[in-house]
């Protein structure tokens, strides 16, 4: 069973090494490594040749693609999929770093529940130290996509291991005019053609959180923007293959959390985007476990909305 460990290269050089020892010291031996050089600025494929000269077994195995222009992460992304020769794929970021046994105990439960995802719980590395993250995948199918729309599963490719078959006839790719939240659609419409489940309880990915607090207001209603964006994508992916009524209830709440740092955060508080933005989800905060005074935000914010429309 082949995996292809698929690793986009764009300014890393400080932490690729780290990154490299972990894929290239995996106890699984049939990896095909494909990395995209996204006309990175730095010395991070200097590193990347030094590395193959130290795992000299699994340089064989390394495919290298070098963009002529930067293209973007989404981009990338699809690059790597095209280029992907395995039977399942991994996606690793460059910045992160995964634990040995991370690829033989994915295909070790794909194989065994003929799964077409397989998750993982995984680590969340800050500079006071590590937490693990833990993860519930259901295994029913419905409910899978359910805690993929809500975000109980983190909606993000690196802690799945994915049958590429499933990619491939479905023909899934990442939306390169979303900058925040292509992941989360990604993963939305994998958990809609995934027939399979399985999931591993360990902690297998490290997700390296170096300083999260490092954007400003601006930065927030980009994020909240871009992310909008994508759950409009979702619904509309819902609605065309007929499963919205079964995840609406689900696809509100996430617009609803979405938007909430209009109310929640001083920085970037502004009702009336709350107000405007996904209306229909304004009376949500009635069904979610808020404090006292934030439950008093959103009714005076859901007053205002009757003003502002």
């Amino acid at each position: 069973m082949k995996v292809s460990v698929l690793i986009p290269i764009y300014n890393v050089e400080s932490v690729f090494a780290r990154c490299l020892d972990a894929v290239f010291s995996q106890t699984y031996g049939d990896i095909d490594y494909v990395f995209v050089n996204d006309c990175t600025p730095d010395n991070s494929m200097a590193v990347l040749a030094r590395k193959c000269e130290q795992y000299p077994h699994r340089a064989a195995s390394v495919r290298i693609i070098t963009n002529s222009t930067n293209q973007g992460i989404a981009q990338v992304r699809n690059t790597l999929l095209d280029n992907a020769q395995g039977d399942y794929v991994l996606f690793v970021d460059s910045d992160d770093w995964i634990e040995p046994d991370m690829v033989e105990l994915l295909v070790g439960e794909a194989v065994a529940k003929n799964a077409d995802v397989v998750g993982c719980n995984y680590y969340e590395d800050r500079p006071g130290g590590s937490a693990i993250v833990a993860q519930d995948y259901p295994r029913e199918h419905t409910e899978a996509m359910k805690a993929m729309t809500l975000l109980k599963i983190k909606g993000v490719l690196w802690k799945l291991l994915v049958r590429r078959s499933v990619l491939v006839e479905c023909q899934l790719r990442f939306a390169r005019d979303i900058d925040f939240g292509e992941d989360y659609i990604f993963c939305c419409k994998l958990f809609y053609y995934a027939r399979s489940f399985a999931s591993v309880k360990k902690a297998l990915y490290h997700y390296v959180q170096y300083d999260s607090n490092n954007y400003c207001s601006m930065d927030i209603d980009k994020r909240i923007d871009s992310f909008a964006k994508a759950i409009a994508e979702v619904e509309r992916f819902y609605r065309q293959h007929g499963v919205y009524d079964s995840l609406e209830k689900e696809l509100t709440i996430r617009k609803f959390l979405n938007k909430s740092q209009y109310v929640l955060d001083k920085k970037s508080r502004n009702i009336r985007k709350w107000c405007r933005l996904f209306p229909e989800s304004n009376g949500t905060w009635r069904e979610l476990n808020y404090s006292m005074g934030n439950r008093i935000r959103f009714f005076m914010a859901e007053m205002s909305a009757r003003w502002l429309r």
